[in-house]
Protein backbone atom coordinates (compact mmCIF):
# COMPACT_ATOMS: atom_id res chain seq x y z
CA UNK A 1 0.00 0.00 0.00
CA UNK A 2 3.24 2.69 1.30
CA UNK A 3 4.74 1.70 -2.40
CA UNK A 4 1.34 2.37 -4.67
CA UNK A 5 1.23 5.59 -2.33
CA UNK A 6 5.03 6.43 -3.03
CA UNK A 7 4.89 5.82 -6.93
CA UNK A 8 1.17 8.16 -7.08
CA UNK A 9 3.03 10.83 -5.21
CA UNK A 10 6.09 10.36 -7.30
CA UNK A 11 3.98 10.65 -11.01
CA UNK A 12 2.42 13.39 -9.61
CA UNK A 13 5.58 15.63 -8.73
CA UNK A 14 7.06 14.32 -12.01
CA UNK A 15 4.08 15.23 -14.02
CA UNK A 16 3.43 18.62 -12.21
CA UNK A 17 7.48 19.79 -13.08
CA UNK A 18 6.88 18.74 -16.72
CA UNK A 19 3.77 20.70 -17.30
CA UNK A 20 5.07 23.79 -14.86
CA UNK A 21 8.43 23.11 -17.43
CA UNK A 22 6.58 23.33 -20.69
CA UNK A 23 4.64 26.55 -19.95
CA UNK A 24 7.87 28.58 -18.60
CA UNK A 25 9.83 27.71 -21.61
CA UNK A 26 6.95 28.58 -24.06
CA UNK A 27 8.16 31.02 -27.12
CA UNK A 28 7.36 32.81 -29.81
CA UNK A 29 9.52 33.40 -32.69
CA UNK A 30 9.75 35.95 -35.26
CA UNK A 31 11.29 35.22 -38.84
CA UNK A 32 10.81 34.52 -42.34
CA UNK A 33 11.13 32.52 -45.22
CA UNK A 34 13.59 32.81 -48.36
CA UNK A 35 14.73 30.28 -51.39
CA UNK A 36 18.43 29.85 -51.32
CA UNK A 37 20.12 29.49 -54.77
CA UNK A 38 20.10 26.10 -54.76
CA UNK A 39 15.77 26.67 -54.73
CA UNK A 40 14.92 25.15 -51.30
CA UNK A 41 13.00 27.40 -48.87
CA UNK A 42 14.32 28.22 -46.15
CA UNK A 43 12.89 29.33 -42.83
CA UNK A 44 15.22 31.90 -40.97
CA UNK A 45 14.64 32.74 -37.19
CA UNK A 46 15.44 35.99 -36.60
CA UNK A 47 14.64 36.32 -32.28
CA UNK A 48 12.63 34.45 -29.93
CA UNK A 49 11.28 35.75 -26.99
CA UNK A 50 9.15 34.29 -24.43
CA UNK A 51 5.57 34.62 -24.26
CA UNK A 52 5.55 37.53 -21.25
CA UNK A 53 8.06 39.47 -23.48
CA UNK A 54 5.64 39.68 -26.40
CA UNK A 55 3.15 40.69 -24.57
CA UNK A 56 4.96 43.47 -22.51
CA UNK A 57 6.28 44.70 -25.89
CA UNK A 58 2.49 44.88 -26.88
CA UNK A 59 1.29 46.39 -24.13
CA UNK A 60 4.19 48.89 -24.25
CA UNK A 61 2.71 52.91 -25.01
CA UNK A 62 5.10 52.91 -27.91
CA UNK A 63 4.07 49.74 -30.00
CA UNK A 64 2.26 51.32 -32.39
CA UNK A 65 5.03 54.28 -33.00
CA UNK A 66 7.85 51.44 -33.94
CA UNK A 67 4.59 49.30 -35.46
CA UNK A 68 3.67 52.27 -37.74
CA UNK A 69 7.44 53.11 -38.38
CA UNK A 70 8.10 49.56 -39.79
CA UNK A 71 4.74 49.34 -42.07
CA UNK A 72 6.17 52.97 -43.90
CA UNK A 73 9.42 51.13 -44.43
CA UNK A 74 8.21 47.87 -46.02
CA UNK A 75 5.58 49.90 -48.24
CA UNK A 76 7.64 53.37 -49.47
CA UNK A 77 11.70 52.58 -48.58
CA UNK A 78 11.93 48.90 -49.20
CA UNK A 79 12.43 47.93 -52.82
CA UNK A 80 9.58 45.49 -53.05
CA UNK A 81 6.84 48.44 -51.93
CA UNK A 82 8.24 50.59 -54.25
CA UNK A 83 7.91 48.70 -57.18
CA UNK A 84 4.33 47.63 -55.79
CA UNK A 85 2.96 51.32 -55.64
CA UNK A 86 3.29 54.10 -58.49
CA UNK A 87 4.48 56.77 -55.86
CA UNK A 88 4.86 60.35 -57.33
CA UNK A 89 8.42 62.48 -56.23
CA UNK A 90 6.53 64.77 -54.13
CA UNK A 91 4.11 61.63 -52.26
CA UNK A 92 7.39 59.77 -51.43
CA UNK A 93 8.64 63.13 -49.81
CA UNK A 94 5.40 64.07 -48.07
CA UNK A 95 5.86 60.43 -46.98
CA UNK A 96 9.36 60.37 -45.51
CA UNK A 97 9.13 64.04 -44.20
CA UNK A 98 5.63 62.88 -42.40
CA UNK A 99 7.57 59.72 -41.15
CA UNK A 100 10.19 61.36 -39.96
CA UNK A 101 8.08 64.05 -37.85
CA UNK A 102 6.52 61.31 -36.30
CA UNK A 103 9.78 59.11 -35.57
CA UNK A 104 11.01 62.17 -33.96
CA UNK A 105 8.05 63.12 -31.83
CA UNK A 106 7.58 59.53 -31.07
CA UNK A 107 11.20 60.01 -29.60
CA UNK A 108 10.21 62.60 -27.75
CA UNK A 109 7.76 61.32 -26.12
CA UNK A 110 4.93 62.40 -27.84
CA UNK A 111 3.24 59.41 -28.52
CA UNK A 112 0.16 60.52 -29.34
CA UNK A 113 1.22 63.37 -31.66
CA UNK A 114 3.87 60.89 -33.42
CA UNK A 115 1.04 58.42 -34.20
CA UNK A 116 -1.13 60.75 -35.85
CA UNK A 117 1.47 62.02 -37.98
CA UNK A 118 2.67 58.07 -38.80
CA UNK A 119 -1.04 57.59 -39.33
CA UNK A 120 -1.01 60.03 -41.86
CA UNK A 121 1.60 59.08 -44.04
CA UNK A 122 0.43 55.25 -44.19
CA UNK A 123 -3.21 57.20 -45.53
CA UNK A 124 -0.85 58.14 -48.15
CA UNK A 125 0.29 55.50 -49.17
CA UNK A 126 -2.85 53.32 -48.85
CA UNK A 127 -4.56 56.08 -51.29
CA UNK A 128 -1.41 55.24 -53.79
CA UNK A 129 -2.46 53.24 -56.85
CA UNK A 130 -0.83 49.92 -57.22
CA UNK A 131 0.72 48.67 -60.59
Amino acid sequence: MIKKIIIILSFLVITTGVSYANTDEKKICTGFGKWTKEGEYKIIRSKCITEKEYQASLNAPDYLCKYYQKSIWKESERAYGKKQYKYTDSSLSKINNLRDEGKALCEDGKLKEGEAKLVEAITIISHTRMN
